[in-house]
């Protein structure tokens, strides 16, 4: 069972809670919405972490920005971010 203050941990740090994003969609303690904003959360972490890499400020993080979007598919959650690439530093 997942307690409420993982809950709150998971909408603003969803790795620090889950091992991948298909365990987000697998997960029966959280309802559609907690879902989305968890996988919105993580697709957000997920852009940065691109943009960090393509500007060499990381080392070689893995990003799980397609394991993101497939889990975001399987629930076929209305709202993800559009294909528009990465964020910028001025804006997403």
């Amino acid at each position: 069972m997942l307690a409420s203050e993982d809950k709150k941990k998971a909408l603003t740090n969803p790795s620090s809670v889950f091992k991948h994003p298909g365990d987000v969609v697998a997960c029966k303690d959280l309802d559609q919405k907690e879902k989305a904003a968890i996988l919105k959360q993580w697709e957000l972490d997920a852009r940065l972490l691109q943009v960090a890499t393509e500007e060499g400020m990381t080392e070689g993080e893995h990003s799980l920005f397609a394991d993101v979007k497939k889990a975001q598919e399987k629930l076929d959650l209305p709202g993800h971010l559009e294909e528009d690439g990465a964020p910028t530093k001025f804006g997403p």
